[in-house]
């Protein structure tokens, strides 16, 4: 959320379900941030894409596209989500960093591609969409030091090994 909110974002929409009441509790100040908006997902058993269309729903009727992250990438930088955001202004393709040859975070989505976002069901996350548009899509090469915004914590195994690595980056 500080990455997010330290980019050139507005609105900023945080997309909270289970635990909500945690969460905001967790995020203490940030929550009165004038850029954030809170938006409750009552579906959030439903899936992830549940989230993901509630913020898409919720988006200005002129906002030209919408930058996607999650939450359970702690080490996420307010740079890389710039340099996404830049390189969709200037494209208006869908846009996301390349990392070790796949499809990295965070992404840019033009509202052209709402419509396809909102046929996902569950836990879907939109790659196979993404995939399909990779050809027109603007991908950015991450910088050795943009590598550690990968970190993608599901469990608490992923969570050791980050801790290690940042002890110990090689």
């Amino acid at each position: 959320l500080h990455a997010a909110l330290g980019a050139p974002l507005n609105p900023v929409y945080l997309v909270v379900g289970h635990e909500h009441e945690r969460v905001l509790t967790a995020l203490d100040e940030l929550c009165a941030h004038p850029r954030l908006r809170i938006l409750y997902n009552a579906r959030w058993q439903a899936g992830r894409a549940s989230s993901l269309q509630l913020a898409l729903d919720a988006l200005p009727a002129e906002a030209p596209g919408v930058v996607v992250l999650l939450g359970d990438m702690p080490l996420m930088t307010s740079s890389l989500i710039t340099r996404i955001v830049m390189a969709f202004i200037e494209t208006k393709s869908p846009c996301f960093p390349v990392y070790q040859g796949s499809l990295g975070r965070p992404v840019a989505l033009p509202r052209e591609l709402f419509s396809e976002f909102a046929r996902l069901q569950g836990d879907q996350s939109g790659l196979e969409i993404l995939q399909n548009h990779w050809e027109s899509a603007t991908k950015l090469d991450l910088t050795l030091t943009e590598e550690v915004t990968q970190c993608d914590l599901d469990t608490c195994e992923d969570l050791k090994i980050a801790n290690r690595m940042l002890k110990h980056p090689s």
